[in-house]
């Protein structure tokens, strides 16, 4: 009605036009029942309300409904745009879910990959150790052996050393011969030998104080070539040259 004043005025018209109609027909009423021999009726003309043209009014409705349209399409516009916000927050919320779980999951994956690392690099330092435990109770043992060995060598070496000279000496005797009395007298004496036993020089380094008994020693030295000496050829540097104190007291 705001829109259409002359819509509203015809309204207006009309009511007016009805409400004195049916004033004149009450009077008239009134006035038949208190006057039935009065034949003169008096009528009032009532203007009728002005009429609109119909282009005017084709163009109001086209009007409004252009309007009615406009709004419907506003609001269904809103409509898609809050639709389209909403999708938009869930999509970024759900990007968002999965970076945090992405990056998490490559924690875990990283925080693995490190403890895996760990682990083997503490193996190998296990192994090392290990292996250097091993390699040097070896090597104790090795050089335990060796030592062992060596000094099984070493007396087996000595004793054959005991042994030869034992012979030598032993044989120098069976071939001296004794020159009168020599109760009390011994002599050092100091023999050269090649490795086939022969004899290269006797001399005797500390006399007995009698030449005759010491010349006799060493006679017999070389009369009892070749002496005898040890089968082992890395022996022969200890009867390279050898020392002996020759005692005829003490070999009988």
């Amino acid at each position: 009605m705001r829109h259409n004043p002359g819509r509203f005025r015809a309204i207006v018209y009309a009511v007016l036009v009805h409400a004195v109609l049916i004033g004149l027909a009450v009077i008239g009423f009134r006035w038949t029942v208190q006057s039935p021999s009065s034949e003169v009726v008096q009528a009032v003309a009532v203007p009728e309300p002005p009429t609109r043209k119909p282009e005017e009014t084709n163009k109001r409705a086209q009007e409004e409904e252009a309007a009615r349209q406009k709004a419907e399409a506003d609001k269904r516009r809103q409509a898609e745009q809050k639709q389209q916000q909403q999708q938009q927050e869930e999509q970024e919320k759900l990007a968002q879910q999965r970076l945090v779980a992405e990056r998490k999951k490559q924690e875990a994956q990283e925080k693995e990959r490190q403890k895996r690392m760990q682990e083997e690099a503490h193996k190998k330092e296990e192994a090392r150790r290990q292996k250097a435990a091993e390699q040097t109770l070896k090597e104790s043992l090795a050089a335990e052996e060796k030592a062992q060995l060596a000094a099984a060598s070493a007396a087996r070496a000595g004793t054959e050393i005991q042994k030869y000279r034992y012979l030598i000496e032993r044989q120098v005797s069976r071939n001296w011969n004794r020159p009168g009395t020599t109760k009390g007298l011994k002599c050092e004496v100091l023999v050269k030998l090649t490795p086939s036993g022969e004899v290269l020089s006797a001399k005797v380094e500390r006399s007995s104080g009698n030449a005759i008994f010491d010349r006799s020693v060493e006679n017999a030295v070389y009369k009892a070539a070749p002496l005898p000496l040890p089968e082992d050829p890395a022996l022969f540097d200890n009867f390279r040259e050898i020392r002996f104190v020759f005692d005829p007291d003490k070999e009988a």
